[in-house]
């Protein structure tokens, strides 16, 4: 069961929305495909906090289509889910509640077309954590699903960095009384961030930054300054624009 009301999605996607105010030109990428082109702007708008890029660049992924399509599909959803997490932060539950919608339809026919991927599974168990989040009274009956999913997505791949981390926010947001655990949520955000590394295109990607972000802001929620910072500044030196840690997190963690 997931913490019920605001807190449950504020707090997660506080890094997501962090300086939006500022506009930055659009910066296109030197990649292969169209896709990656998507995947590069998508990334560079997070780390300059200008997520009011993304609505475009998902409406590119409904039209793109490729050979293998479940690239788009993924970096679709996980765009999606990224998005939502923003819209919750800016109290537009109605259109969040529009994407949660749009982005299960396309889950369930990824799934029916990919049955074996751990990490489809693992944006379905987070987005049934945002709807836990707009109705916490689901919680008991929507709690359970969401952690369905995460198992299986675990069976499917153990080394799919994304099924630790989306366990961690299990953990982190899950009251004490329901197994909720600050220290056992870092564990496996840890050790997502340790698969994430081992991955060679990570640092490619959005969700690469936000991990590590994340996993620094929990060290100091935990008053571990020390690691935090050590983080921060390894993030900073592979992404220097990275506008929420240079300016917020790392100056907290000194």
């Amino acid at each position: 069961m997931e913490r019920a009301g605001s807190t449950f999605w504020l707090i997660i996607f506080f890094l997501l929305v962090a300086g939006l105010s500022n506009a930055f030109p659009q910066e296109e990428q030197p990649g292969k495909t169209k896709l990656d082109s998507i995947q590069h702007q998508l990334k560079t708008s997070y780390l300059r906090s200008q997520m009011v890029r993304w609505p475009a660049l998902i409406e590119q992924l409904y039209r793109q289509k490729q050979h293998n399509d479940f690239d788009r599909i993924f970096t679709l959803c996980e765009a999606q889910y990224g998005y939502i997490g923003y819209l919750l932060s800016e109290k537009r539950k109605k259109e969040a509640q529009q994407r949660i919608d749009q982005t299960m339809a396309i889950l369930d026919e990824g799934i029916n077309r990919y049955p074996d991927s751990a990490k489809l599974y693992t944006i379905k168990a987070a987005l049934i954590g945002y709807q836990i989040g707009l109705k916490p009274w689901k919680a008991p009956w929507l709690g359970p699903k969401s952690q369905d999913n995460i198992e299986l997505a675990k069976k499917l791949n153990a080394q799919e960095p994304r099924v630790w981390f989306e366990e961690g926010n299990s953990y982190f947001f899950r009251p004490a009384i329901f197994g909720g655990s600050r220290k056992t949520a870092i564990q496996q955000y840890e050790k997502a961030w340790k698969l994430m590394n081992a991955e060679p295109d990570a640092k490619q990607t959005w969700f690469y930054y936000y991990t590590g972000a994340w996993l620094g802001k929990t060290y100091m929620d935990e008053d571990r300054k020390g690691e935090a910072n050590r983080l921060f500044k390894q993030l900073l030196n592979e992404a220097p624009n990275f506008r929420w840690v240079k300016e917020e997190l790392l100056p907290l963690s000194r």
